[in-house]
């Protein structure tokens, strides 16, 4: 009769824990998620780390992790059983905290295509004390990935950049450009007389020629148009940009980038000013990474902005899916207007180069 009271006491108590343990179940802990890098290659295996943390003083028994992870995602090693939701696929693991615990596990991942992809948290679900009930919780997080388009690793693309750069260059050198003056100075026997100054030298009464600088360092403006009617190709132009850029960077040319694709998840216009080195070439892999298959201008409307302020001296190249009749007109214009070729690239180059698919206007 003794062991009775001792018995109800007993389950009186685990009643409470029981009550105690579900009501607190998510008390002190938390839930984490951080690549170890926000721009990735694609195919290319990264680093999840995530962190569940229990800040109290009691144990939690069964914890069921489930983390939405982009529905593309593959994760290398780990045995997961994966669900589908509306926020994502989602990977399920099971464990356990001890008290005051921070438990960090490392994933490695791999994503397959060139866009936005995020990590958008996780729901956990909690046992109570005697596992009789559970306590679901979710952690809602946004951590983003972005994944630039890939190269396209082509000699031939890259002989015709290096014979486009090359030629502007020499150009550059050996033929005497009226934007390139930085002043004048008197006439020598030496200079011949196309480079005289007839309104300096009627203003000081001698024979007054052109100083030029030869000295001034290659700029070049990297278009991408996005218009067309052939959206097969957009991919492909992409990784095509993507090489050009490359190639800029390799040479430690600076660069400008314009594009008129809408860019996901900014109302800011696509434009990259002058530069190169590592932070401008991030700049511009995460622009291309989070440039959508639309538009907000027109290829016509965008030529023509960029033929109005086009400097004098300065390179093009242009990376489009398609040339159509009615933007020819202003490639001329800023051909004219910048005083040098403009280079043209669609995915027609991968074919065959021999049959002027990369043009020169």
């Amino acid at each position: 009769m003794t062991l009775l009271p001792l018995l109800i006491i007993i389950i009186i108590g685990l009643f409470f824990l029981e009550k105690y343990s579900i009501k607190h179940a998510f008390d002190g802990i938390d839930y984490d998620i951080n690549p170890n890098r926000t721009l990735i290659e694609i195919d290319e295996v990264f680093t999840l780390e995530t962190v569940i943390t229990n800040t109290k003083r009691l144990p939690v028994e069964f914890l069921r992790t489930g983390e939405i992870m982009p529905d593309d995602i593959s994760l290398v090693g780990g045995e997961f059983e994966t669900i589908t939701c509306d926020r994502g696929n989602t990977f399920i693991s099971d464990t356990y905290l001890m008290p005051r615990q921070k438990l960090t596990r490392t994933l490695k991942a791999t994503l397959p295509h060139r866009g936005r992809y995020f990590f958008r948290g996780a729901t956990l679900t909690a046992g109570s004390f005697l596992g009789l009930s559970k306590e679901i919780k979710e952690f809602h997080l946004t951590r983003e990935v972005v994944l630039p388009p890939k190269p396209l690793e082509t000699p031939e693309l890259k002989q015709l950049l290096g014979k486009f750069i090359g030629d502007v260059s020499v150009n550059r050198f050996i033929m005497e450009d009226p934007v390139l003056t930085i002043g004048f100075r008197d006439y020598t026997e030496r200079d011949p007389m196309r480079s005289i100054s007839w309104r300096q030298t009627a203003r000081f009464g001698k024979l007054m020629v052109k100083n030029y600088d030869y000295t001034l360092d290659l700029t070049v403006t990297v278009i991408l148009n996005l218009e067309t009617a052939k959206r097969e190709r957009l991919e492909k132009t992409f990784s095509l940009t993507r090489t050009v850029c490359d190639f800029l960077e390799a040479a430690e040319i600076p660069y400008r980038f314009v594009t008129n694709a809408t860019i996901d998840g900014t109302n800011s216009k696509a434009i990259i000013p002058d530069g190169f080195g590592g932070d401008h070439l991030v700049s511009v892999l995460r622009l291309l990474g989070m440039a959508t298959y639309n538009t907000f201008e027109s290829f016509e409307n965008m030529l023509a902005k960029i033929a109005k302020g086009a400097e004098a001296g300065r390179a093009h190249i242009l990376l489009t899916p398609e040339i159509t009749p009615s933007t020819t007109p202003f490639l001329y214009k800023l051909r004219a207007r910048a005083g040098r070729e403009v280079l043209v690239i669609t995915p027609e180059i991968m074919k065959d180069l021999e049959t002027e698919t990369s043009i020169t206007i």
